[in-house]
């Protein structure tokens, strides 16, 4: 899909992978990452949604003051198919007045062309090559972490999500796929707008 959609973000730095996070900040998973990446002293890159920076906004003031990357993923998570224009850029101005980024990702991956253009023009927008399904119940850890072991390569945008469905499985998942990414000899690095 990279080069169908070239304007959009679908790689990082060379000799690195990019851990981003999709649908916080969540009470409960968002302080054990910050934990966790402080700890470890790696910085990553969050996409949350409005609506809960409202309702948990000292979780953006701490990743931000711990030298993380917060960009907007929506006021609400909806996906680009089942929005007006109109509807879209006002999902799209209200997530982005809480966080001062250029950084969106579109909730699904999902927008028309009438939407990426106007998202284009008010920065970056950020996609993925490669998607952890943490979220998908049906597919276990294990299968999740095998898949790490065999696809993540150089420069991946890899996806995970903090959110209800993921609350169970975020704390067992990372820290193998921290130990996976060294064991390539990869670095972690943040999401870098284009231009």
């Amino acid at each position: 899909m990279a080069w169908i959609f070239p304007r959009r973000i679908w790689f990082g730095t060379n000799d690195s992978v990019c851990l981003t996070f999709d649908d916080g900040p969540h009470p409960e998973i968002t302080p054990w990452l910050l934990d966790f990446f402080k700890k470890n002293n790696i910085k990553v890159t969050f996409f949350w949604n409005g609506n809960l920076i409202e309702k948990h906004p000292e979780l953006l003031k701490r990743a931000i003051r711990e030298g993380h990357v917060v960009g907007h993923h929506g006021y609400k998570h909806e996906s680009g198919k089942n929005l007006s224009l109109e509807a879209f850029e006002i999902n799209f101005e209200q997530s982005k007045t809480l966080v001062d980024s250029d950084l969106f990702r579109p909730p699904h991956g999902d927008l028309n062309q009438k939407q990426a253009k106007y998202a284009l023009n008010k920065g970056e927008v950020v996609m993925w090559s490669w998607m952890s399904y943490d979220f998908d119940l049906e597919v276990s850890t294990g299968h999740i972490l095998q898949k790490a072991k065999k696809q993540i390569q150089n420069r991946d945008i890899l996806v995970f999500h903090e959110n209800e469905k993921t609350i169970h499985r975020i704390k067992e998942i990372i820290p193998v796929i921290i130990q996976i990414v060294r064991n390539k000899g990869l670095n972690f690095a943040q999401v870098e707008k284009k231009r």
